[in-house]
């Protein structure tokens, strides 16, 4: 099965199917909702939840809990999981603020390096 890499996390392509649906949701759905928007006769049920669960398990969907109902969605849009998945890698590092000098050093992308000085101003002091 290939595999790809979505936010940092290597999904297949199941994996990914999953995802681009509950990106398209509005709202989160139950599993048997999920498997009838799918509308693949030959994917399980089962085999359904087992993926949704490591989608869960590596932080790209979220489970909620309603009394006894369970609902999944999207546990961000793929900006959003991008971010978060960098921002997980800064934490780790030792000197973040090499990181970011490294990245912005080996893109070498002036635009780029324009929008980020841009979104540090809108952050402004922290």
């Amino acid at each position: 099965m290939p595999r790809r890499m979505i936010a940092g996390r290597r999904v297949g392509d199941l994996e990914t199917e999953i995802l681009h649906h509950l990106w398209e949701l509005p709202e989160p759905v139950t599993g048997r909702e999920l498997v009838e928007r799918i509308g693949r006769p030959d994917l399980a049920y089962t085999t359904l939840m087992t993926v949704v669960g490591r989608l869960v398990g590596k932080g790209l969907a979220e489970r909620l809990t309603e009394g006894r109902v369970v609902r999944y969605r999207a546990a961000g849009d793929l900006d959003e999981l991008t971010a978060k998945a960098i921002g997980e890698l800064l934490a780790a590092a030792r000197d973040r603020q090499a990181v970011l000098a490294h990245l912005v050093d080996d893109y070498g992308d002036p635009a780029l390096a324009a929008e980020l000085a841009a979104a540090l101003r809108r952050a402004g002091p922290r």
